[in-house]
């Protein structure tokens, strides 16, 4: 997917150096994992069988419980994702996303973190989603939130179509960072000041991008990084 293609922007009136907000989507934004509810809104419309569904419901429990992010269980998802991708219209599968996140967001949605991303925006902060999560998720709920928009996950797509393929790898770790600080060149974000949320350790990169990180329901081996920097932790 092209996320020029899905990435929804307001343009307010700038000032010099505003400040911004980035969230990861799963576990701070969200409780579990959105590709999950991907993938379970997929078998809900027939377009999968139920049981191919098992081991991504596995990974979400371990996720939400255990609070780990695993590279293998990305790995897993992101492959077997992008193999159900492969052929299928991007029209089809964007209404579908539609769908899917009036499903899970208001079940799903932690609170406190929505009235972190509107006081954000009531001080005239930019907000933005930046997640391992599909392109397409991410940017819907990022739309619901009325946030700028969001960076994801995004499979290429040829003539409408998704090829399957994944040229630009996943939106994770030093991605993120890299697409933060691109963000920050084009619409002049003075990072120095802005705000990074974040649940994983794998997301340093994108945390330490920023003024002010906050780590949000963190397992113990982001809790001690917490505590060693002094970076402020919120739990839902």
């Amino acid at each position: 997917m092209n996320t020029a293609t899905i990435l929804t922007m307001k343009l307010p009136a700038r000032i010099p150096n505003p400040s911004a907000a980035f969230f990861d989507l799963d576990n701070t934004l969200i409780d579990g994992s959105s590709i999950y509810y991907f993938v379970r809104g997929l078998v809900k419309s027939g377009m999968i069988q139920r049981r191919q569904v098992a081991r991504f419901a596995l990974d979400n429990y371990r996720f939400r419980h255990r609070k780990e992010e695993s590279m293998t269980a990305m790995s897993y998802a992101t492959e077997k994702i992008l193999n159900l991708a492969r052929g299928r219209s991007q029209k089809l599968i964007i209404e579908l996303c539609e769908e899917i996140v009036q499903d899970f967001l208001p079940k799903k949605l932690f609170p406190n973190m929505q009235r972190r991303v509107e006081e954000h925006q009531s001080i005239g902060h930019d907000t933005w989603i930046i997640s391992a999560a599909p392109i397409e998720i991410a940017s819907i709920v990022a739309s619901k939130l009325n946030m700028c928009g969001a960076f994801g996950t995004s499979g290429e797509v040829i003539k409408g179509h998704y090829s399957g393929e994944l040229p630009a790898g996943a939106m994770h770790g030093m991605n993120k960072a890299h697409a933060l600080r691109e963000l920050a060149r084009v619409r002049s974000y003075d990072l120095a000041t802005s705000f990074a949320y974040s649940d994983s350790a794998n997301d340093l990169p994108l945390l330490v991008s920023v003024g002010n990180p906050f780590i949000v329901n963190p397992n113990k081996q982001l809790q001690n990084v917490a505590l060693k920097n002094r970076w402020p932790i919120l739990v839902n």
